[in-house]
């Protein structure tokens, strides 16, 4: 099944720019024995821009991997993903990226852990991916991926990006932008969903 899918299936469009998302992508593949040709907007010359309007993770995924299959019309892969933080109900979750615009992602880690630096209890967060996969007749289909932890109480490590400095492995004791490549390739909330789909993807196409 999987030469058949390698067969049929020789470039994936990933509906992002982001280069720390493009080279996790990439690497949690090919870790997965998954050999093929990844593009993005930037390769195809795409300057459009979808509205992200939904209300939900999978509402936000499916806009913008059907807004870039209808485009370049190759098998596409699009995810939206968060921080869900217990302490503020959940938020900043689909807001993520948008969270305190004013801020660079060390600015709105450093304000997370000031609001809650008194806080003992209550510092669950998870973080949550929604992926969308669009194949080349357009059928869709979803895979989610989650993975729990902690707000830490100072940011740590420079092996990460977005919140990454501030999301806590309780059973390492560090957070992932400590543990870095190798512990977010296998566990990360981004390669659960990604390795959903390369299982479906080896058995189905």
């Amino acid at each position: 099944m999987f030469l058949y899918y390698n067969t049929l299936m020789k470039k994936l469009f990933i509906a992002s720019n982001n280069p720390h998302k493009l080279e996790e992508i990439r690497d949690i593949l090919e870790q997965n024995g998954v050999s093929i040709e990844l593009l993005c907007p930037k390769d195809m010359g795409y300057t459009q821009e979808p509205v992200e309007d939904g209300n939900t993770f999978a509402e936000n995924a499916y806009i913008k991997a059907k807004f870039y299959h209808d485009l370049c019309c190759l098998p596409t892969i699009a995810d939206d993903s968060g921080i869900c933080i217990d302490y503020f109900d959940g938020k900043p979750g689909i807001h993520s990226a948008r969270f305190l615009p004013e801020m660079d992602y060390p600015q709105k880690c450093a304000y997370i852990v000031e609001q809650m630096k008194d806080v003992k209890d209550n510092r669950g967060a998870q973080f949550y991916d929604c992926l969308c996969f669009i194949d080349g007749q357009g059928t869709v289909r979803y895979y989610e991926g989650v993975n729990q932890g902690e707000i830490a109480y100072e940011p740590a490590g420079d092996k990460g990006f977005g919140y990454d400095p501030i999301f806590l492995i309780p059973q390492y004791n560090k957070t992932e932008a400590e543990l870095g490549e190798e512990y977010k390739n296998e566990y990360s909330h981004r390669a659960k969903a990604l390795k959903k789909w390369i299982i479906d993807a080896k058995e189905s196409l």
